[in-house]
Parts: C-alpha cells; sequence; structure tokens
C-alpha cells in the first residue's frame, strides 16, 4: 500500500494571507481589532510569514481615503505587512478620475485594492473607468462581498455582473473574496471561475467549498485568506496543509504563491 505524502511544513508553505483586518472594530459581536504590531503578534504564532492588510475603516466608514491613508502609516517600517487599499468608482465618471485614484495608490507603494461590492454592486458601467484603470497596470482587485466582517452572500445578479466586469478586464486580476455566508456559497461560484480565467477566489470564511474550486480549476486559482481577527487562522491553514488531494506544489501556490505573482505582475 502506497505511504500518503508527507505534509508539508507551515515555514516550508510561505504562507501569503490575503485578507487580515488592522484597525479598531466597534462592533460588540467581534473583537476591538488588531493593531499592525498585533497583527504581526498574530502571524508568529500560526507561522504566516506575510499578510496583504486593509483597514477596517477603511470598507465601512467615509471617506475611506482618510483609513487607507491610516493604514499606510500602521505598516511603515513593517515589510511583512502589504497594504490593500478600498476603492471605489469615483463620483466623476469618466477615464480620468480612475487614472488619477490609481496613480495615487501606486505612488503610495499600494499594490492590491479591494473593491467593495455591497457599497458600489458588480454592474459594469458603474466599474467599467476604474477597472480599465487598474487593469493597466494588471493590479489585484478582491472583489469584497462581506459586511462588517467576513462573511457576506452574493446573488444571481452578483454572479453575472462579475462575470460581465471579468470578461470585459481580461487582464485585471479580480479575486472573489468574503463570499460565505448563512446559506453557504452561490452554486455558481465554479463554473464562474472555470469560464473565466482573469477571476480567483479566497478562502476566507470557507471551510470546505474552495476545495472544489481548486481541484476543479486548478490551485492557482486559489488565494489563502484567514478573514482574522474574524476567524481564527488556524483551522484555514490546517486545511490547506493537510488536504491530501493536494500535492505540496498546489498547496504552495495557495498558500502564498499565486498572491506573490499576482502582486510581482503589478507594472
Amino acid at each position: 500500500m502506497r505511504a500518503h505524502e508527507a505534509m508539508p511544513g507551515l515555514d516550508t508553505l510561505r504562507l501569503f494571507d490575503s485578507c487580515l483586518t488592522l484597525g479598531r472594530i466597534v462592533h460588540s459581536a467581534y473583537s476591538p481589532g488588531l493593531t499592525a504590531d498585533e497583527a504581526l503578534e498574530l502571524m508568529d504564532r500560526y507561522h504566516i510569514a506575510e499578510a496583504l492588510v486593509h483597514e477596517h475603516d477603511a470598507r465601512l466608514v467615509y471617506p475611506r481615503e482618510h483609513a487607507n491613508r491610516r493604514l499606510l502609516e500602521a505598516v511603515a517600517g513593517r515589510p511583512r505587512l502589504h497594504p490593500a487599499w478600498v476603492i471605489e468608482p469615483p463620483k466623476s465618471p469618466g477615464p480620468d478620475a480612475a487614472r488619477a485614484l490609481v496613480a495615487t495608490m501606486l505612488d503610495a507603494g499600494v499594490r492590491a485594492a479591494r473593491l467593495p461590492m455591497k457599497a458600489a454592486p458588480p454592474l459594469l458601467w458603474l466599474w467599467e473607468d476604474l477597472c480599465a484603470a487598474l487593469e493597466e497596470h494588471r493590479i489585484p482587485c478582491f472583489l469584497d462581498f462581506g459586511g462588517v466582517s467576513t462573511s457576506g452572500e452574493v446573488s444571481d445578479g452578483d454572479v453575472n455582473g462579475v462575470r460581465e466586469i471579468a470578461l470585459a478586464h481580461p487582464e485585471l486580476p479580480m479575486i472573489l473574496s468574503q463570499l460565505f455566508g448563512g446559506l453557504g456559497v452561490h452554486p455558481a461560484v465554479v463554473p464562474l471561475v472555470r469560464r473565466t480565467p482573469n477571476l480567483y477566489l479566497d478562502i476566507a470564511g470557507i471551510l470546505e467549498f474552495w476545495r472544489e474550486v481548486a481541484i476543479g480549476a486548478g490551485p492557482e486559482r486559489v488565494l489563502f485568506a484567514t478573514g482574522a481577527p474574524f476567524a481564527d487562522p488556524g483551522i484555514y491553514i490546517s486545511n490547506v496543509q493537510y488536504e491530501r488531494r493536494l500535492n505540496e506544489s498546489a498547496k504552495g501556490k495557495i498558500a502564498g504563491n499565486n498572491l506573490r505573482r499576482l502582486l510581482e505582475g503589478v507594472r
């Protein structure tokens, strides 16, 4: 009988968390939030090498740029923490305002964006200018369907909207993020990812469904994410580390190499 392949160690996987939230969380159901140093302590505890971080207030409080700027101050001098800004279509239509926003991001050293799908739904006409500007630079975009926490849901209309946007911008990496709600993950997500080459899935809030994407569409299309501090990282780490249907190379891609490749592709 053939022995199972040995499980890779956490340091070998070089975990890169694609969804970690910094900043205060004013909600009775959740922890008060993480400072940058507390995030690093959490990462050390779970052997997470790097993290893509965003500011909680940037997802929920206007003007978003205040929290986005605060994030830059928080991660300064902490190279393991990579900033992601939360952005939405500028009020002024047309390419100029969108390009100016993206230029500001890049000048600040920000190479990833979170797009709040609940605040600005996935309608092609609404996102066209900003996605075109992001596509010019191949900036990875996390389509954030979450609310206060990492729990969110998508509707049939959301699925169709994401498909239209992704197909209209084939050189723009788009990552479905915070999809898990009380009824699970929308059944069209796997067919959607398989039919849309620039679409990915992060595993924040998802304990089982990500395996269908990894096996059905390929491990290149799945990104490790913990959703901390709204969830304990341990279960997401062990789910990737001990999945016996994936070899070490596939686990390495999911654990961090896919995200590294996308960030390295920014131009």
